[in-house]
C-alpha cells in the first residue's frame, strides 16, 4: 500500500519549485484570462455571473509578480483572441525563452447567447498547434471537465464511487428518458459551469411531481441543462494533486461555510461573497485519509488530468468518499483550496503559483 507523509510531499514539491526558479531566465509565461468587459460583448454571459467570476486585477498582479520576481518573462492576454493573434504573428515564438507556457484562464460561460460548450479546450488546442505548453491539462480533459453529466457518468461507469446522476433540459426532458426515482434526495447543478453556478439553497430537494418544474426554472435562469445527482450528506473535501513528475497529493482540505450542517453546500453566492468560503485541513482517521487519497489518485489517472488538478468528494458519516466534482483549473488565489493545502507544507502564495507551472513542465518532462 502506498504511504503518504507531509515531509515527503514537501521535499518533492519544494525541489520542483526550486528547479523552476533556477530555470526562470528560460521561462516565458503567457496568461490568457477572460476579463469582465466581455459581458459588454455578449450580455447573456451575465446570467452565469461571468464578470463576477473573472479573476481580479489583484490576483493577476500577484501572479505576474510571482514570476517576474524570479526573472521569468510574463505577458497577460485578455481572452483567447489576443493570444491567438500573437501566435499567428509569430511574436511569441520569436521570444528567446526555451520554456514557453500558457496558463488557460478562460472561463466557460456556456449560456445561450454566450459561449458554446467546450470553449475551455480552445487555448490548449491552439497552444499545441504552435508548440506551446498549456497549463494545466489538454484539450480533451478541459472539454470533459466542463460537462458534469458526462464526466460523472463516465467515472461511475469506470467503477468510481460517485452518486447516481441524471441530466434535465427544458423542451428535451431527461437525457435518455432516465428520471431519478421519486423520493430521492438530489442536488441540482449547472452542467457546463464551475463556481457552483446555478446552486442555491433551493437546489437540494426530494424528487416529486414538481421536480421538473423546479429544474426548468433553474435551467432557464442559467440557460443550460441541469445535472442532477443523488445528494450525499457529509463533509465536502478537496484533494489537490500535482505532478512532480509522478502524482503528489497535498493535504486534503475541507470546505468551511458559515452554515453548520451536513446538508450545507457551496452556492454561487458563497463563492462571490468575501469570506463566504474558507478551508481547513481535513481531520479524519488515517484509514479515511488513505482511502480518500487512493480514490483521488484513481480519478486523476482515469480522467487524464495533467500537471495540477483538484478532486472533490463528499465524505459521509461512515467515512466513505463520494466523487462530486473534478476541477481541471483549480483556483490560484490566496483564498483557494489549493493554496490552503500547500500552505500546510510551508509554501507561501508566490511559491504556490510557481509550483503550478513547475508541475506543468514536470508533467511534460521539461523539468528534471
Amino acid at each position: 500500500m502506498r504511504t503518504y507523509s507531509d515531509a515527503a510531499s514537501r521535499e518533492r514539491l519544494t525541489a520542483l519549485a526550486q528547479e523552476l526558479v533556477r530555470q526562470a531566465d528560460d521561462l516565458a509565461l503567457f496568461l490568457a484570462y477572460d476579463r469582465p468587459s466581455r459581458v459588454d460583448e455578449r450580455p447573456a454571459l451575465a446570467r452565469a455571473f461571468f464578470a463576477q467570476r473573472c479573476v481580479s486585477d489583484r490576483q493577476l498582479n500577484q501572479t505576474i509578480e510571482a514570476f517576474r520576481d524570479v526573472g521569468a518573462y510574463v505577458e497577460l492576454f485578455e481572452g483567447e483572441q489576443p493570444f491567438v493573434e500573437a501566435l499567428a504573428e509569430g511574436r511569441l515564438q520569436a521570444l528567446d525563452r526555451r520554456l514557453k507556457v500558457v496558463y488557460n484562464g478562460v472561463e466557460g460561460g456556456m449560456v445561450a447567447g454566450g459561449f458554446e460548450p467546450g470553449r475551455k479546450a480552445l487555448v490548449p488546442t491552439i497552444a499545441d498547434s504552435y508548440g506551446i505548453v498549456c497549463s494545466t491539462s489538454n484539450a480533451y480533459v478541459c472539454a470533459l471537465g466542463r460537462h458534469k453529466f458526462h464526466y460523472l457518468t463516465l467515472m461511475r461507469a469506470l467503477g468510481v464511487r460517485t452518486p447516481p446522476v441524471w441530466q434535465y433540459a427544458p423542451r428535451i426532458g431527461w437525457t435518455a428518458g432516465r428520471r431519478p426515482p421519486g423520493g430521492t434526495k438530489v442536488i441540482a447543478k449547472s452542467t457546463y459551469e464551475s463556481w457552483s453556478v446555478g446552486v442555491t439553497d433551493q437546489s437540494i430537494f426530494v424528487v416529486d411531481d414538481a421536480c421538473e418544474e423546479r429544474l426548468t426554472a433553474i435551467a432557464e435562469e442559467i440557460a443550460q441543462p441541469v445535472t442532477v445527482h443523488q445528494f450525499v450528506s457529509g463533509r465536502e473535501v478537496c484533494v489537490p494533486i500535482f505532478t512532480a513528475p509522478d502524482p503528489v497529493i497535498t493535504p486534503p482540505v475541507e470546505v468551511v461555510l458559515d452554515r453548520v450542517s451536513d446538508d450545507a453546500v457551496v452556492t454561487i453566492h458563497d463563492g462571490l461573497r468575501e469570506g463566504g468560503v474558507s478551508y481547513r485541513r481535513f481531520d479524519a482517521p488515517a484509514s479515511v485519509l488513505d482511502e480518500l487519497r487512493r480514490r483521488a489518485l484513481e480519478v486523476f489517472a482515469l480522467f487524464g488530468l495533467e500537471s495540477f488538478g483538484r478532486i472533490d468528494f463528499r465524505v459521509d458519516c461512515d467515512g466513505e468518499a463520494w466523487l462530486t466534482d473534478v476541477a481541471v483549473s483549480a483556483g490560484l488565489s490566496d483564498e483557494s483550496s489549493g493554496f490552503r493545502s500547500v500552505a500546510e507544507l510551508g509554501f507561501d502564495h508566490p511559491g504556490y503559483l510557481r509550483l503550478v507551472i513547475a508541475a506543468t513542465l514536470a508533467g511534460r518532462g521539461l523539468l528534471p
